[in-house]
């Protein structure tokens, strides 16, 4: 069984080449699925979400 990828909102922000407030949009408008880390924690990001948002995009 493979182990899911996490990306911190910084890699996902560099792999789409976005800002990190332009990629936190996305997550508040359920365009790309994260998982929040604790109460003040930053995103993490499926490397599966990443890949399904830029396969929309094309």
């Amino acid at each position: 069984m493979e182990a899911k990828k996490l990306l911190l909102t910084k890699e996902a922000a560099d792999v789409l080449r976005v800002s990190e407030e332009y990629l936190r949009c996305l997550i508040r408008q359920k365009k790309i699925t994260a998982y929040k880390e604790g109460r003040r924690g930053g995103y993490r990001i499926p490397s599966e979400e990443i890949d399904n948002y830029i396969a929309k995009k094309i």
